[in-house]
């Protein structure tokens, strides 16, 4: 079966995790409560973003640094939701003058977004991306790491790459480093080639979680060079795994159908060479361009596939459902 598309760091060995936005429209019941006037480590919702009041209890005490935060501040409050009348309550967020535009303009956009309209999201959180407030930037990074990589790529983002890196090797900051890295190849700094090129060589070693990303990020920034040098160090070498290899593969296929012709033209060149002489790959090459629609490869899988040289029940069933699929995108034209 050919792979579904991707998101932004939706590489198939990595799902990004669920967003504030996701957990809100997931949420029948949204409510902003504080410490209650008779007990101050009770919460007491005050106010019902979605749904009723009610009398909703809280199953939360309220912590002594909330606590302290509520004293110095009376306008901040906390974030719970659930789903249902029934479901487990979550703390989302502590809603504080910073947060709180930003949390109103979202809930008035959130039935925008529930009907689908994810380009107005994403376009909503890129603008945040600079916000001086880490929680919001970060809440930024989470919705761009959901976005497609070509609408990524599109935005006009403001990106600070000093920013970016202070906390990426942070242990309690892993949820970040894809996105990161795929705004750090965004970025046009041409001092991050070596970085981006380590996190290639030492994640092909030991098939890391963000390969694909800094294989992405590698070819935004270098451009054709990029795909010569992965295609020619990586893609042939036996010593590298199928599976790093079909991830390189799938960070190729990011960038073979892109308004850089130039850039297209060096992926697609790269791939065909390739599988002319490691035709075990056709499988991943089919996978990771079919996801895309990208039908360029049609001549060379067609013949690999006749010839019998695609080993392996998956690889030649995805192969021969990519040829099909890309002779119904010619009869269509």
């Amino acid at each position: 079966m050919l792979a579904s598309s991707a998101n932004a760091c939706g590489f198939h060995n990595y799902t990004p995790q669920p967003t504030l936005v996701d957990r809100l429209l997931a949420s029948d019941e949204i409510v902003l409560a504080r410490n209650a006037s008779n007990n101050p480590f009770r919460y007491e919702a005050y106010e019902a973003l979605e749904g009723n009041l009610g009398s909703p209890e809280l199953p939360f005490l309220v912590d002594s640094t909330t606590r302290h935060r509520f004293a110095i501040d009376a306008n901040s409050a906390v974030l719970f939701a659930r789903d249902g009348a029934y479901g487990p309550w979550q703390r989302l967020a502590y809603v504080d003058a910073a947060l709180a535009p930003v949390l109103m303009a979202i809930m008035a956009k959130l039935p925008v977004w529930e009907s689908g309209d994810t380009l107005d999201r994403v376009r909503f959180f890129a603008t945040l991306l600079a916000h001086p407030d880490e929680r919001i930037h970060k809440i930024a990074l989470r919705e761009l790491d959901q976005a497609d990589y070509g609408v990524l790529r599109s935005l006009d983002l403001a990106i600070d790459p000093v920013r970016l890196m202070s906390q990426f090797n942070a242990f309690n900051e892993s949820e970040f480093r894809a996105i990161r890295i795929l705004l750090l190849g965004l970025s046009d700094d041409a001092q991050l080639r070596k970085r981006l090129e380590a996190g290639v060589d030492s994640n092909v070693e030991y098939e890391g979680v963000f390969l694909g990303a800094y294989a992405t990020a590698m070819i935004e920034l270098v451009g054709p060079e990029a795909v010569g040098l992965i295609a020619s160090r990586y893609l042939t070498n036996p010593e590298v795994s199928l599976l790093a290899r079909e991830l390189l593969i799938e960070a190729m296929a990011l960038h073979g159908a892109t308004d850089d012709s130039a850039l297209e033209s060096s992926v697609l060149q790269a791939i065909n060479s390739t599988l002319w002489l490691e035709p075990r790959l056709a499988g991943a090459a089919a996978r990771q361009f079919g996801a895309r629609a990208n039908w360029s490869l049609q001549p060379v899988l067609q013949t690999l596939l006749a010839e019998g040289t695609v080993l392996g029940t998956q690889d030649r069933q995805d192969v021969a459902q990519y040829v099909a699929y890309a002779h119904d995108a010619e009869a269509k034209r």
